[in-house]
């Protein structure tokens, strides 16, 4: 795997016209759709998602002095939801950059990232009945590690879940492809999740919450999700889906540490002390892994390319 991160972002600190803009919103359809011979197999240069994180800070921000200085409650809901929706969706709009194929339209990312994300929950919630957990969490609210892995275990399953739907719905065939459906899934997890923290933080603590899985949710529920449908989508390839492939070590390998990382996450355990070290770590660790899946989606490219020249 070979990524240059300067030369990955290297077009989010440029100028770009709004004309480029709308050539990147637009793709996906029939008619914009490219042929396989002009699908690039070199890494993408996302820049649009940092405009759009930039338009949800400047709306939190606007949102925040009216809710300060004016002492205006009304903007709380806007303070929540835009808290609660600027780094997932920003995030899935860099995936929906980074998919060379452009094969699936924006309409159908927000499709998935509404749809997908809140059906997610309802599966993840529906399999929490299964589940059990710790006297000392119940008393405490310490997660034991069996707890954190049993969460982990639960919600990434609830996704993958969802994931599996879209991916056979929308008949995509490559590992970008599936990337973007699990980040989509995973985007609107994420989105509705944190809306329900930073609601339940009540007026004290809604503004740190909110900062906080702000930041952090640029390696939790869209990254886990991310890694889930791209490694689904290195076992299913072009052929039907079948929930034997979930059963594939390929996929497994994959999920497990989706897994772990999300158990590691919610375990009440730190890193020299720090919750936020835990959380950095984490966060690399987990965008490392997406690079790995990314790279091979254009590994992916060549031998196409390679074997329609045959």
């Amino acid at each position: 795997m070979k990524v240059n991160l300067s030369d990955l972002f290297s077009e989010v600190f440029k100028h770009h016209s709004k004309d480029e803009a709308n050539s990147i919103f637009i793709a996906g359809t029939k008619t914009t759709t490219p042929a396989l011979a002009d699908v690039s197999d070199e890494w993408a240069k996302p820049w649009l998602f940092s405009r759009i994180l930039l338009g949800f800070l400047i709306a939190f921000a606007v949102l925040l002095y009216m809710a300060v200085n004016f002492d205006n409650s009304n903007a709380i809901p806007g303070l929540i939801l835009v808290g609660a929706f600027a780094v997932p969706f920003s995030g899935l709009v860099f995936f929906f950059e980074a998919d060379a194929f452009k094969d699936v339209s924006l309409f159908e990312v927000i499709k998935v990232f509404f749809i997908g994300g809140i059906f997610s929950m309802v599966v993840t919630l529906f399999l929490y009945q299964f589940v059990s957990f710790s006297t000392t969490s119940q008393i405490t609210g310490v997660l034991t590690l069996k707890d954190s892995l049993s969460i982990g275990l639960v919600e990434e399953l609830g996704k993958v879940l969802i994931i599996t739907y879209f991916i056979s719905q929308l008949n995509v065939k490559h590992i970008l492809d599936g990337i973007l459906i699990g980040a989509a899934v995973g985007a609107g997890f994420a989105a509705f999740e944190t809306a329900g923290y930073i609601y339940n933080a009540g007026a004290e603590q809604l503004i740190e919450v909110a900062i906080l899985r702000g930041w952090s949710a640029v390696g939790g529920h869209l990254v886990w999700a991310a890694i889930a449908g791209g490694a689904l989508m290195v076992v299913k390839r072009d052929q039907p889906f079948k929930f034997s492939q979930l059963l594939d070590t390929r996929f497994l390998v994959f999920f497990v540490l989706a897994v772990v990382m999300h158990a590691a996450w919610d375990w009440d355990v730190t890193i020299l002390g720090s919750d936020y070290l835990k959380l950095i770590l984490l966060i690399v660790v987990a965008w490392i892994v997406v690079f790995v899946l990314m790279s091979a989606g254009l590994k992916e490219i060549m031998h196409l390319k390679q074997r329609a020249q045959v």
